[in-house]
C-alpha cells in the first residue's frame, strides 16, 4: 500500500530498483481513508491461489524475519488469525477524564496483557469475511481486532522488540542507531549465553528453546558432571570438574565461531568470573541471565513433578533446593521470572540481549 496520487509513482520507482524473485508478484496499491479502506484495496489484489494473508505496518521496518516465519506456521497450524505480541512491562492504568486531570478507574494485571505488533496473519476468507461483517460498524485499529469482533479467536505468537513502530522523533534516532549497527555488522564474534539458577527455574527448558532457535550449542553441566561419574570418577572427587570440563568445551565452540548456551546453577562468584573470562578471551558477546521463580508453589511443584532424563543423574529434592546457597548475579544482563513468563517470551528477550 502507498498513498494515493504521487506517492503511489514513488513507491513504484523505488521498488523497481529492488530485486524479487521471479515467482514473487509486487504491486503497489493506493491506500484508502482509513486502514480498512487500504487493506481491503490490498485484498482485491491477491491472486486467487493465495489462502494466507499478512497484514504488515511498514512503521515496523526492523521486524525480524523470524516474526514472519513463526506467524505464518501458527496460521498454517491451524489458527484462523496470528497476531505477534510482547508482554506488557509498565504498568498499565485506565482512566477516566476528571475535569484537567485525569483519574485511574483500574490496574489491569500486567501478566495477561500484550503489546501487539505485525506482521497480524489470516487466512484469507477468515480476513475477507471480517471486513464484510465489521467495516463500518465501529473503527477498529487493527485487522485482529476486525477479525476477534467477527467471532474468531485470535492467536498470539513471541513477537520482537525490535518490531516496534516508529512513529515519534525518539523513534526514529533509535531506528537509525540500529541502521548504522546492522550497516556496521551487528556482530563479530559468536554469542555465549549463561544461565544461572537454581534447580528447577526452567534452565534446561530455556537453553533447548534458544539452541532450537539459534543453531547454538547446549552445554548442559549435569550432562558434563554424569559423563564423568560414569567413567569411574567418584562424587567426592568431582568437585568443581563438571564445570571446569563445561568451560573448557564452551571455549573449544567459541573458537570456531559458534553460540554457546551454558546450562549450569552457576552460583559462586568464581564460577561466574570463569564465564566471563572465557568471554572475554574468546571475543564472544557474553549475556548473562539469571532465572528465578519467585512463586514457591510453582517452583516446588516443578522441582517435586520433573522426571530425570540423564541416565544415572539424581534430580534434587525440595529441600535440597532451599538449602543450596544463591546469591544474585550483579551485572546479569537479564533477570527472568520463569514463574510469569513463558519460555517463548524469555527466548525471546535472550535472542534481544545476544543482538
Amino acid at each position: 500500500m502507498a498513498p494515493p496520487g504521487p506517492g503511489t509513482a514513488e513507491v513504484e520507482e523505488a521498488l523497481a530498483e529492488v530485486p524479487v524473485p521471479e515467482d514473487v508478484h509486487v504491486a503497489v496499491v493506493p491506500g484508502g481513508a482509513e486502514r480498512t479502506d487500504s487493506v481491503s484495496a490490498g485484498l482485491a489484489t491477491l491472486r486467487t491461489d493465495v489462502g494466507i494473508v499478512l497484514v504488515h505496518d511498514a512503521a515496523r521496518a526492523f521486524t525480524p524475519p523470524e516474526v514472519f516465519d513463526r506467524v505464518v506456521h501458527t496460521v498454517r497450524s491451524g489458527h484462523a488469525a496470528v497476531v505477534p505480541a510482547l508482554p506488557v512491562t509498565d504498568t498499565v492504568k485506565a482512566v477516566r477524564s476528571h475535569g484537567d486531570v485525569e483519574i485511574v478507574t483500574g490496574t489491569p494485571d500486567r501478566a495477561s496483557l500484550r503489546a501487539v505488533q505485525t506482521p497480524q496473519g489470516f487466512l484469507r476468507e477468515t480476513l475477507e469475511r471480517a471486513h464484510a461483517q465489521v467495516v463500518g460498524a465501529r473503527r477498529h485499529t487493527d485487522d485482529a481486532g476486525m477479525v476477534e469482533a467477527s467471532g474468531v479467536h485470535v492467536a498470539v505468537v513471541p513477537g520482537h522488540p525490535r518490531a516496534m513502530k516508529v512513529t515519534t522523533p525518539l523513534d526514529l534516532v533509535v531506528a537509525t542507531a540500529w541502521a548504522e549497527v546492522q550497516g556496521e555488522g551487528a556482530r563479530t564474534g559468536p554469542c555465549l549465553v549463561v544461565l544461572s539458577g537454581l534447580p528447577g527455574v526452567g534452565k534446561t527448558t530455556l537453553a533447548r528453546e534458544l539452541c532450537a532457535r539459534r543453531g547454538a550449542v547446549h552445554l548442559r553441566v549435569d550432562t558434563v558432571e554424569q559423563s564423568l561419574l560414569g567413567s569411574g570418577i567418584r562424587e567426592t572427587e568431582l568437585g568443581a570438574g563438571g564445570y571446569a570440563a563445561t568451560l573448557a568445551i564452551a571455549a573449544d565452540q567459541l573458537r570456531v565461531g559458534l553460540d554457546a548456551v551454558a546450562d549450569l546453577v552457576n552460583a559462586v562468584p568464581e564460577a561466574r568470573e570463569a564465564w566471563e573470562e572465557l568471554a572475554e578471551s574468546a571475543g564472544a558477546r557474553l549475556v548473562r541471565v539469571e532465572l528465578v521463580c519467585a512463586d514457591e508453589e510453582v517452583h516446588r511443584a516443578r522441582v517435586e513433578d520433573r522426571t530425570g532424563d540423564i541416565e544415572g543423574h539424581r534430580l534434587p529434592t525440595w529441600a535440597q533446593v532451599v538449602e543450596r546457597a544463591w546469591e544474585p548475579w550483579p551485572g546479569a544482563e537479564l533477570r527472568i521470572d520463569t514463574g510469569r513468563t513463558s519460555v517463548a517470551d524469555a527466548a525471546t528477550l535472550v535472542e534481544e540481549a545476544c543482538r
